[in-house]
């Protein structure tokens, strides 16, 4: 995915016992991908380790950039269906199985969700960001009643 993003989306599906991340490029591209709570929980850790070399959670909410999008509603933003948007990996979307991460400058990540085969989507993240989805696989796990440990890296919640 090479286009800015536009809007990030969390949603459990009872009948699936997944969550549905959904991905929108400000081109109108759209990527799905299932998370099952294995994957989910491997990818909570990650975030945390990644968040933790960052400087921890208060110091990556802290930043003015994140504040900025708290202000104006980041997370409480209704995800915008559009009747007109590509899905370049299928309307289905993939079942991820695979993470992989790098740096970027300014102390960004590259996030790779991959399927066991097959292409999939990088997320490129700057501090902000990574908190916000963070705070939305956060909330994701919560309206799927998993229970999963927070990582250990990740003590404290920033709201």
């Amino acid at each position: 995915m090479t286009d800015p993003l536009h809007q990030l989306n969390i949603n459990y599906s009872p009948n699936e016992d997944r969550l549905l991340l959904r991905i929108t490029t400000q081109q109108g591209d759209e990527f799905r991908v299932w998370l099952t709570r294995r994957f989910t929980a491997m990818l909570m850790d990650v975030l945390g380790k990644e968040i933790d070399r960052r400087g921890g959670l208060p110091a990556v909410a802290s930043r003015p950039e994140t504040r900025r999008l708290f202000r104006e509603g980041a997370l409480e933003k209704p995800f915008e269906e559009e009747t007109a948007r590509r899905f370049p990996l299928g309307d289905t979307g993939f079942l991820a199985s695979r993470i992989g991460t790098r740096d970027q400058p300014h102390n960004g990540l590259s996030l790779e969700l991959r399927p066991e085969t097959g292409q999939g989507v990088t997320l490129n993240l700057d501090q902000s960001l990574l908190f916000m989805f963070y705070n939305l696989l956060t909330q994701g796990v919560g309206r799927a009643d998993w229970r999963l440990p927070e990582p250990q890296s990740v003590n404290e919640h920033i709201h």
